[in-house]
């Protein structure tokens, strides 16, 4: 089976308090492409618009930045970078991230990939008799 988004598919809006927007679209999800992809989006961002991204422990995300500049600042711990047109982004698992676009806008193209999560051990029981 063939999966095609096209760029008519719908996206959702996201205006900011002045005027700022963000428009995201999603381009492929997990059920589509049955692997450790979560989702595949397509973010366009107004001069000076914000958007955050927020890290999940189970999975991470790298941003390819197509039309710039981006100022990209890791959260929580708030390390920034100024990425211009090509660069890529990455945003390691349970690290979000905040995009600010500069004064002509941006777009980016942002990939979400499930991280294995290792399994847990048993937990030993204790308790009841000591043997000598």
């Amino acid at each position: 089976m063939i999966v095609v988004t096209t760029a008519t598919a719908s996206a959702a809006v996201l205006v900011g308090p002045e005027g700022e927007y963000t428009r995201i679209r999603s381009l492929a999800q997990r059920a589509m492409v049955r692997s450790a992809t979560e989702s595949f989006e397509h973010l366009r961002l107004s001069p000076g618009a914000e958007h955050e991204h927020p890290g999940r422990a189970d999975s991470e995300s790298a941003w390819f930045v197509l039309r710039g500049p981006v100022l990209a600042e890791q959260l929580p711990h708030a390390a920034h970078h100024l990425a211009a047109e090509g660069d890529l982004l990455l945003a390691p698992a349970g690290r979000g991230l905040r995009l600010r676009a500069g004064p002509l806008g941006a777009e980016l193209l942002c990939l979400a990939l499930r991280t294995p999560v290792a399994p847990r051990r048993p937990r030993r029981r204790t308790g009841g008799r000591v043997r000598p």
